[in-house]
């Protein structure tokens, strides 16, 4: 068989798998029979470099942050580009359950960072701001848990809802035993 026609056949082969014309198994048995082997291993190592690289984003998304002296505008630019990327790909690999939680931790974490950031810059040493920007950050992330069926999401939802009343439970008890003596 020649080349061209080889080509043609395994666009048709990846076509049918991502529209689901054919069961998946049975495409990845005419993509090795046609590829002789080869095709599966070429995705799965291109997927895999874009996981590794929007993990390192997260640490270069902190660095560039929180370690150069960047204005308030271009910190906030930043922020956006990181999460639309990480939002890109959250989109591109909706279907792909094991890529998709590379770019959904990576977004809540971003989201959290700016929003923080951002209240921080809007509302400094307000602390009814800041306890209202992290419970809207733990009710998207329960929201997202229950909709993806995520249990790590609902996890640090109810966690982060639990350390900030009891941080404010603390933070007033402190104060009913100062106005005490």
């Amino acid at each position: 068989m020649n080349r061209q026609r080889r080509e043609t056949i395994i666009q048709e082969i990846e076509y049918w798998k991502r529209s689901r014309l054919l069961p998946e198994h049975y495409c990845d048995y005419l993509l090795a029979l046609y590829t002789e082997g080869d095709a599966r291993s070429h995705g799965r190592r291109w997927r895999s470099s874009l996981a590794a690289g929007l993990c390192l984003l997260l640490p270069a998304a902190a660095l560039v942050i929180y370690f150069t002296e960047l204005s308030f505008v271009l910190q906030t630019l930043l922020f956006a580009l990181f999460l639309a990327a990480c939002l890109f790909f959250c989109w591109r690999w909706r279907n792909k359950r094991e890529l998709l939680h590379f770019p959904l931790i990576g977004s809540a974490w971003i989201l959290l960072m700016a929003s923080i950031l951002e209240v921080d810059r809007y509302f400094p040493r307000q602390t009814g701001a800041l306890v209202a920007v992290v419970l809207g950050n733990c009710v998207l992330w329960f929201v997202v848990g229950r909709l993806l069926h995520l249990r790590y999401f609902s996890l640090a939802a109810v966690s982060g809802v639990l350390l900030v009343t009891a941080r404010h439970l603390v933070a007033l008890r402190r104060v009913v035993a100062f106005s005490a003596t």
